[in-house]
């Protein structure tokens, strides 16, 4: 028998082995997408050990990147006297310096640096925290409950409105041998803690404590929206259409309006809009110093919240009553000085925008185009975007789903014709009955303008996955069905891959799960579904199919 602590060690052997042959240990990058495609493949030892090793690198590379940027940001750069007499000179050489002075400090701070970049995939993933959507999954199927639970409580601490993961974490917190601190997320934020802290308080009428706790919050907040600022610093991507001075404006947008959100980004887990949750610091603070009887401080609380959210009719209203209060005069109500110079540098940003857009769209007139798309990843950097871009399964509502061994297909081909195959026994019985309760939710006509798309002697109904996801946030059906529908479309794909041995990944463009049924006629001479390719235009009599619309052209599947 194999001794226990073997058991315990297996996830980091087997992403090592993954890893055998290397000079040096992955990046963060490498080692996230090595995580994923093991998480397709099921493979959850393999994939907790890549995301975690992930995760824990990312975090490295995140805190020596804003240190590096402080501490280059304060550094003075001598100019060249040569270049006293030219200003554009003068200044790129401000700014080459300050950036090779970041690089080379991250050599010294970062053991791994990424070989190739860092995908825009990866640190998405990381910075929006969605690596712990598809972790609690992965450490769920691997049986570590504990680790599973503070993945989902992680995810759902920075998306609160995500349906699927609240879900998740209300089975999670159905598991008694779980404990509260098994749900306390990573990387709590503090100003964001005691915020919601400060409206609990609110409701309770603790309005001492209330006005503490807010106040703190309020002390915290420029410290997480200059983190926040700081990590828009990225790479220079150059635009494959673009010239320098486009370049420049480019990158100087993409700085700018990463910055002038992040305000909004830290109170977007409660809020719609930027002012509302900046605001409502001084909603609370108005009403906690009246109850207070501190009119001073609630009169000026009420004027900093009428300046930033001047349209709100609660605000207009409080401003009213203060203003009509004995002895008030219109210099005591004026807005806090101590967040007049934050309050401020949004200001500025905003306008610094729209100095860039003109100049941008000027610059535009003069024949440079401006990046779209994707044009300026390069093409490994697309595959991984599109490989990965359908979202993590959902964890069961009620009980652990336990998968059945998928079997092996059995597969024919045909040869007449060598590029078609017919596979049996892709599903079990009992997936296949499971299947038959969701086509109770197929819809007539399904998919098309009409409800008896292929012959009016059949019944036509359908259901795509996204109905079928939908469905299951509104409860109607069961996330598992949704979930097998999803899986045994991929295993489909999968089987026509291997049989194929495809090089290049096979891709979706359209899953319907289909239940045709036969009306009482007589006598039929028409097809179920007539003979027809989707992406071309048949022509019976020849034989010949002209790729052009209205055919999908676009569904076609070429070797590379």
């Amino acid at each position: 028998m194999m001794p226990k602590f073997l058991l315990l060690v297996l996830p980091s052997l087997l992403f090592a082995a993954c890893l055998a042959g290397d000079e040096q240990p992955p990046h963060f990058d490498e080692s996230y997408l090595m995580g994923m495609r093991a998480y397709t493949r099921e493979d959850w030892a393999v994939a907790t050990a890549g995301m975690q090793q992930a995760v824990r690198d990312f975090e490295s590379y995140n805190e020596a990147s804003l240190k590096c940027l402080k501490l280059c940001e304060n550094q003075k750069v001598k100019v060249p006297v040569d270049y006293y007499d030219d200003q554009e000179l003068a200044v790129f050489h401000e700014i080459i310096a300050r950036e090779t002075c970041i690089r080379n400090c991250r050599d010294k701070e970062v053991d791994v640096y990424p070989r190739a970049g860092i995908t825009s995939y990866t640190m998405d993933h990381m910075k929006n925290k969605n690596v712990y959507d598809y972790l609690q999954l992965a450490l769920f199927r691997e049986g570590k409950r504990e680790e599973a639970a503070k993945a989902c409580a992680t995810f759902v601490y920075y998306n609160p409105r995500h349906i699927n993961a609240s879900v998740s974490l209300v089975f999670h917190k159905k598991n008694k041998n779980l404990t509260e601190e098994d749900f306390i997320p990573h990387n709590k934020m503090t100003y964001w803690d005691l915020y919601y802290m400060g409206s609990e308080l609110y409701h309770r009428n603790q309005w001492q404590e209330l006005v503490d706790v807010i106040e703190t919050s309020l002390q915290e907040l420029p410290r997480a929206l200059q983190r926040c600022r700081d990590e828009c610093y990225g790479p220079l991507r150059l635009g494959r259409r673009m010239g320098f001075a486009q370049t420049v404006i480019h990158q100087m947008i993409t700085l700018k309006e990463c910055q002038s959100q992040c305000i909004h980004k830290l109170g977007e887990l409660r809020f719609d809009k930027t002012e509302e949750f900046f605001g409502s610091y001084f909603h609370y603070l108005q009403y906690g110093y009246h109850m207070l009887n501190a009119s001073l401080p609630a009169i000026q609380a009420s004027a900093t919240q009428l300046q930033l959210e001047p349209h709100s009719d609660v605000a207009k209203k409080n401003a009213v009553f203060y203003r009509q209060q004995h002895g008030v005069t219109r210099k005591d109500f004026i807005p806090r000085e101590d967040v007049q110079p934050l309050i401020e540098s949004m200001d500025l940003e905003h306008s610094f925008m729209h100095v860039l857009d003109e100049l941008s769209g000027h610059l535009e007139q003069f024949g440079e185009e401006r990046q779209g798309g994707e044009e300026g990843q390069d093409d490994a950097e697309l595959l991984d975007n599109d490989f990965f871009a359908y979202p993590p399964a959902n964890m069961p509502q009620a009980e652990e789903w336990e998968w059945q061994e998928w079997n092996k297909p059995e597969i024919v081909r045909f040869t007449t014709d060598p590029d078609r195959m017919l596979a049996d026994n892709v599903l079990s019985q009992d997936q296949c009955d499971k299947l038959l309760e969701l086509t109770k939710h197929c819809k007539e006509g399904d998919g098309y303008q009409r409800k008896a798309p292929h012959t009016y002697n059949e019944l036509f109904e359908g259901l795509n996955i996204l109905d079928a996801a939908k469905k299951s946030q509104e409860g109607e059906v069961v996330p598992e069905l949704s979930q097998l529908y999803v899986n045994a479309s991929r295993r489909s794909r999968d089987a026509i891959a291997k049989e194929f041995n495809l090089q290049t990944p096979l891709y979706f463009s359209y899953t319907h799960l289909v239940c045709r049924t036969a009306k009482d006629v007589v006598e039929r001479r028409d097809l179920s579904h007539p003979v027809h390719s989707d992406n071309c235009i048949l022509n019976e009599a020849t034989g010949e199919c002209d790729k052009v619309p209205p055919a999908y052209t676009w569904r076609d599947y070429r070797r590379r």
